[in-house]
């Protein structure tokens, strides 16, 4: 009886990606880095980090040998030269006072559960807290709660209008 054992150099072996790897969770684009991290939450930027384990590149002074990167961390650099509004479809529904809910309807489904956003008018900002539903192709309400120290905050709903911008 032979009993064999397969032992790799590096413990890490197994979890090396390739470039195919990162085209699957990124396609042609890496912008969509961002995206991608928030619609999978196992593709968040620390995960695609992590998953640079072993990555290896072609020694100069020898083509024919790949050597291992050695390093500990790794320097992602992102551009923000666009910063997407997205407006709202209808006047909100609730104040938001003593921490209740607003009901927020927006033209498109931009932001999701847990996600905060701040409105270009009163710059007050709101946490998503619920998944958003869908009325129509261009109409997508989100319950939110309004980001404050003092509970008897509230929004002013004459502050807020069909066609207003909100960012990230």
């Amino acid at each position: 009886m032979i009993v064999a054992n397969f032992i790799t150099k590096r413990p890490t072996m197994g979890e090396t990606r390739t470039y195919e790897d990162f085209y699957k969770f990124l396609g042609t684009k890496p912008t969509r880095l961002g995206i991608v991290s928030r619609l999978y939450p196992e593709l968040t930027a620390s995960y695609l980090t992590e998953s640079l384990r072993n990555i290896f590149y072609r020694d100069s002074k020898s083509s024919d040998k790949y050597r291992s990167i050695d390093s500990m961390y790794f320097e992602w650099e992102v551009e923000s030269n666009y910063i997407k509004r997205v407006e709202l479809a209808a006047t909100p529904e609730g104040d938001g006072a003593n921490g209740t809910s607003i009901f927020f309807a927006f033209k498109e489904n931009y932001y999701q559960k847990y996600d905060i956003w701040k409105s270009d008018n009163t710059y007050q900002q709101f946490q998503v807290i619920s998944r958003p539903i869908r009325k129509a192709d261009d109409y997508w309400v989100l319950e939110c709660r309004l980001i404050t120290t003092d509970l008897s905050d509230h929004i002013d709903l004459d502050e807020y209008h069909a066609g207003d911008t909100t960012r990230f």
